[in-house]
């Protein structure tokens, strides 16, 4: 029975928001690029551990600002891939611009990614949706957030005054009470 499946999704096209758009009928006409998972199975997590790194490796594209003569050094907002890691430190989910891959391992009745990875592509995924709606801030919406801003500046320089205020008036505090 399998029991370990390596899934590769590729984005290719997926990023190309081109579209024909028809005034007279009121649509808009995006072109959809579908691109069919490669799924590789196997009984055994060893090999399946050993054949997922040598894919993710011949996959991942390094950034050329990240080469340092023969070593990598990975610099902010870099393009190379991320690599998510299990409990064990073996790789288990790998993606850049354009792959996702996957070690799934099986589950009750099927094949899930580990509930830390689940936890992970949620949260990703309502990051993304987050920036997708936001949009630029107008003047009156910038000013009220600086004035939070300096609101809350000022509560917590407050709130670090008061407590320099009791411990110079003689007061101990909480842990030398009890003692």
């Amino acid at each position: 029975m399998v029991k370990y499946l390596i899934i590769h999704n590729k984005h290719e096209g997926c990023y190309d928001f081109q579209y024909y758009e028809d005034e007279v009928a009121k649509i808009r006409l995006t072109s959809i690029t579908i691109n069919p998972p490669k799924i590789f199975m196997f009984n055994n997590k060893e090999q399946a551990q050993d054949f997922f790194e040598e894919y993710i490796n011949d996959v991942d594209v390094l950034d050329v600002r990240c080469k340092k003569g023969d070593e990598v050094v990975h610099i902010d907002y870099c393009t190379c891939g991320i690599i998510e890691l299990d409990d064990e430190e073996n790789p288990i989910l790998f993606y850049n611009k354009k792959n996702q891959i996957f070690l799934m391992e099986h589950g009750p009745e099927t094949f899930v990614p580990p509930h830390e990875l689940k936890e992970d592509i949620k949260n990703l995924n309502l990051t993304n949706r987050l920036i997708r709606k936001a949009k630029t801030l107008s003047r009156e919406q910038r000013k009220r957030y600086i004035e939070l801003g300096k609101y809350c500046e000022e509560c917590t320089a407050k709130k670090e005054a008061d407590k320099t205020e009791i411990y110079s008036d003689g007061e101990k505090s909480d842990g030398e009470k009890d003692k």
